[in-house]
């Protein structure tokens, strides 16, 4: 009976602590370029370029993809579905773009969770130079967002942000 009790405190005292902890996060990252911006944006100025470098793109090589609109105009989107669950389904929507500087987008997530997330990726032309902002802020609703106490949503963005900057970076370097 005093472990009932125990694990009984245990879930409370989680979702109490999960009701302060807050749903919404953001995360961004950055890498320095060496190209100009615009030779840059030439790769993540479409949601066709982008999804060339984007990590989760690269997780399922049969990924089903279907464009609508005039790809890098804002109102362009992408649906993707993928029976990998690192992938899941969804739709990207171009919300804002200014070439060569920014692309902003809406994700939709469909699965493995429902959700809905704003993107971002901004470009700072120094000296030939080109430093690439890519961001993104959601919410994990609760209770599920005790995660952000353990750090998994940053940890895991991180992984994937890093991914495809490096690929960026590989790509507009060449």
């Amino acid at each position: 009976m005093t472990i009932l009790y125990f694990l009984l405190g245990l879930i409370v005292s989680l979702l109490v602590i999960a009701a302060f902890v807050g749903t919404a996060w953001t995360i961004e990252r950055s890498i320095d370029i060496n190209a100009s911006a615009s030779k840059v944006w030439e790769q993540l100025g479409t949601l066709r370029a982008l999804n060339a470098w984007n990590p989760w793109s690269s997780k399922d090589p049969n990924v089903k993809l279907t464009f609508k609109g005039q790809d890098g105009a804002v109102g362009s989107s992408y649906d993707w579905d993928s029976t990998d669950k690192t992938v899941g389904a969804g739709t990207q929507t171009i919300l804002a773009t200014d070439a060569p500087r920014e692309l902003q987008t809406r994700v939709d997530f469909l699965r493995p969770f429902k959700g809905t997330g704003k993107s971002w990726l901004k470009l700072n032309e120094n000296n030939g130079k080109t430093t690439v902002y890519w961001g993104m802020a959601s919410s994990t609703p609760y209770p599920m967002n005790i995660i952000k106490l353990f750090g998994m949503i940053e940890k895991n963005m991180d992984k994937a942000f890093s991914e495809g900057l490096g690929e960026l970076k590989r790509r507009s370097e060449a």
